[in-house]
């Protein structure tokens, strides 16, 4: 019996030995590139609508283009005649439309129908106002409009064809750079460059609830499955927000530093799940787990660069899952690079299975090895337990002769 388990224990040291080494760089490889235009674009960002199939991106001089997410070769260009620069975007619950929002208060509407954009503010509801995020609430009664100087709006279509905007009461001082709304609470989120994270209720009122003095980037509320938020600050912070449905101005922030992490979080783009991808600069991406509460690397800056320098020179502005771990990077300059993991970060078929069997097979062998040389007891037992026929009988013939000795 003894050598049998010393013949066991080699064997799933073998398979050990035999597993491939953990990666030391990033989760994901770059892989196929797309480039948008020959021209640097100035893009801000991206929209995607609410099943996951187009993205609307848009940028300087009012560039909007519809992108599809799996295969960005496919585009519908969206044409509005102005120059102003377009910084947030978010599609309606519905998926039929969306707010883009940019410079001088602008507001534009697209139409899924026929792809057509519209005017939806100006300078009369938002003056001459940099907007800077925009979010629709859970149910796509109203958006809330954000800008600098911690301006907020809420607002929606009027009857007349153009808007109702009204105020948001109790805003701050410092510019919003983000807002997002929870996918099933009535409760949506902001984020300001100084006066910390605020939360918005079903009647639109305004709660800082913590965050003071932190330069906050992006907001997002990844799941409907937790009543809770995430936010990073360009100085490596994260903020875990976790959201009271009953009482809102009680929802509470807890922030941690993230350590050996040497850029600047500028955004945050969902990826599956309860996952997020921190968007830092220079180029490279950090895996962000709500249920965890921890945050992995993802795209490391160094692989970036082997995979094409140039790129790697330009700035990150959003990213879109086509699956778990699978998607695409949209830059500044509008080039959209694919990512997903390499092939030996994954451990498949038989031998997957046969090292899953084997760590905690080797882990109950090496302990069973040492109890039985030190428990003879316990040896006997489990060999009249579980031995052979010719096991057991020489364990029985063991025990009389110990009985008559």
């Amino acid at each position: 019996m003894r050598r049998r388990v010393a013949s066991a224990l080699a064997v799933a040291c073998v398979l050990l030995m035999a597993a491939p080494a953990a990666s030391a760089g990033s989760a994901v490889n770059m892989y196929d590139v797309v480039s948008l235009s020959e021209e640097d674009l100035g893009l801000n960002g991206a929209a995607l609508d609410p099943v996951g199939e187009w993205a609307i991106v848009f940028g300087a001089d009012a560039y909007l283009e519809l992108v599809s997410t799996t295969d960005p070769e496919t585009r519908i260009e969206l044409l509005w005649n102005n120059e102003v620069d377009l910084n947030d975007g978010d599609f309606h619950p519905g998926g039929q439309t969306a707010f883009i929002v940019g410079n001088e208060g602008q507001v534009l509407r697209y139409a899924r129908g026929d792809h057509s954009i519209t005017n939806a503010g100006g300078q009369i509801e938002f003056g001459q106002t940099k907007l800077t995020a925009v979010a629709w609430n859970t149910g796509g009664s109203w958006a809330y409009v954000g800008g600098e100087d911690g301006w907020l709006w809420r607002m929606r279509a009027a009857e007349d064809g153009g808007a109702e905007v009204h105020p948001i009461l109790g805003r701050g001082a410092s510019d919003i750079s983000g807002i997002d709304c929870h996918p099933s609470l009535m409760l949506c989120v902001v984020s300001s460059v100084l006066d910390g994270i605020g939360v918005i209720d079903r009647d639109h009122s305004l709660y800082w609830i913590g965050g003071t003095y932190y330069p906050w980037s992006d907001v997002q509320c990844p799941t409907g499955e937790r009543d809770e938020c995430v936010a990073v600050s360009s100085d490596r912070n994260i903020a875990t927000i976790s959201l009271d449905g009953e009482q809102p101005s009680t929802s509470g922030v807890e922030i941690i530093q993230l350590s050996g992490v040497e850029g600047h979080f500028t955004g945050l783009s969902h990826q599956h799940g309860d996952r997020s991808l921190i968007i830092e600069t220079p180029f490279s991406l950090i895996e962000h787990d709500l249920s965890l509460s921890a945050a992995f690397p993802w795209l490391e800056y160094s692989d970036a660069v082997d995979f094409d320098a140039s790129i790697a020179g330009e700035r990150i502005v959003a990213s879109w899952s086509t699956d778990r771990d699978s998607g695409w990077i949209l830059t500044d300059r509008g080039t959209l690079v694919q990512y997903h993991p390499p092939p030996s970060n994954s451990v498949g078929g038989i031998l997957g299975a046969w090292i899953l069997i084997a760590i905690p097979l080797a882990t109950l062998l090496v302990i069973l090895s040492l109890a039985f040389g030190l428990f003879p007891g316990l040896r006997q037992w489990f060999t009249l337990r579980f031995g052979t026929a010719e096991e057991k009988r020489e364990a029985r013939r063991a025990a009389r002769r110990k009985k008559r000795g």
